[in-house]
């Protein structure tokens, strides 16, 4: 054999030390949406505006605006029409919920129409509340508080309170604010019954509500600028974020109500009942206090 023949004939034969490169792994591919909802649990804004408006884009809704603030998420969403605030809010509690925002304990919503400056609604809603529905009425318990009050009398067993009917007053002001009217400026509501009623994000300059009786309702993000509210019932209303400069609300009660957000500038709460007031970030400046201390 000649030394061309050897040479042909060891081409064809791979020594056991011959180096073979190794095959280099495709790299993994991340997953976008991965990446979008970690960006947002890292309070990304346009991460958070991109899911939402994702999540969103068959109902025709989009992220207008959006804005962390502490432990509350601010959100407005807008569409052609008005947003129904039945549909819209539940879809966004459930899929915020789904998301699980660190340190988000709350979400205040705000409905608008497209081209429109002003919301036409707003809700808040506590995120820690979000997935848990009221228990069903337990009927043992009904049968036990039926069979401890079998041995009493008619005088003996307490009567619920009777319900309150809403006043020609308060029909007509909820049937203008249903219709989008929102600018009750200088409106006179003294001593008018308007129990649980609802103004959110209302006008009320200069209003007239003396001895008004607004028992747990809905303020909040109102313009109460300069209104008069001397005595009038406020317990358990929802005054959050509402404008409450040089307001008047010498003697009023307040008794479980909630301020937070509120923005209270030379505001009069002389003798003013402020029992478990929920002032949480609200601005509170020279403000006279029920002993008529003024802060500064």
């Amino acid at each position: 054999m000649n030394l061309e023949s050897l040479n042909q004939a060891s081409d064809g034969i791979q020594t056991p030390n011959e180096y073979k490169p190794a095959e280099v792994a495709a790299p993994l591919q991340s997953d976008p949406q991965d990446e979008l909802l970690q960006l947002a649990q890292h309070r990304n804004l346009e991460a958070l505006t991109t899911l939402i408006d994702q999540r969103f884009a068959e109902q025709a809704i989009k992220v207008a605006d959006i804005e962390f603030k502490d432990d509350l998420l601010q959100l407005s969403v807008e569409s052609s029409d008005v947003p129904a605030q039945s549909v819209v809010v539940p879809l966004l509690r459930d899929y915020l919920s789904q998301l699980r925002l660190p340190s988000i304990a709350r979400v205040t919503i705000y409905g608008q129409k497209l081209g429109q400056e002003l919301p036409f609604w707003m809700e808040e809603i506590a995120l820690d509340l979000l997935i848990l529905d009221p228990p069903p009425p337990n009927p043992h318990n009904t049968a036990e508080v039926s069979s401890e009050n079998a041995g009493q009398t008619g005088a003996d067993i307490p009567l619920p309170e009777p319900v309150a009917l809403p006043s020609e007053i308060a029909l007509d002001l909820t049937a203008r604010y249903e219709a989008g009217e929102r600018n009750f400026a200088q409106i006179n509501l003294k001593d008018a019954a308007l129990p649980g009623i609802v103004l959110t994000l209302a006008d009320l300059q200069k209003a007239n509500l003396v001895w008004c009786d607004l028992r747990k309702s809905s303020l909040s993000h109102a313009n109460l600028t300069s209104a008069q509210l001397r005595h009038a019932d406020l317990t358990e209303a929802n005054l959050q974020g509402a404008k409450l400069q040089g307001t008047d609300l010498q003697g009023a009660k307040l008794r479980g109500a909630n301020l937070s957000w509120a923005v209270l500038r030379g505001t009069n709460l002389t003798d003013a009942d402020l029992t478990d007031v929920n002032f949480q970030n609200a601005t509170l400046e020279r403000v006279i206090m029920p002993d008529g201390t003024i802060l500064d």
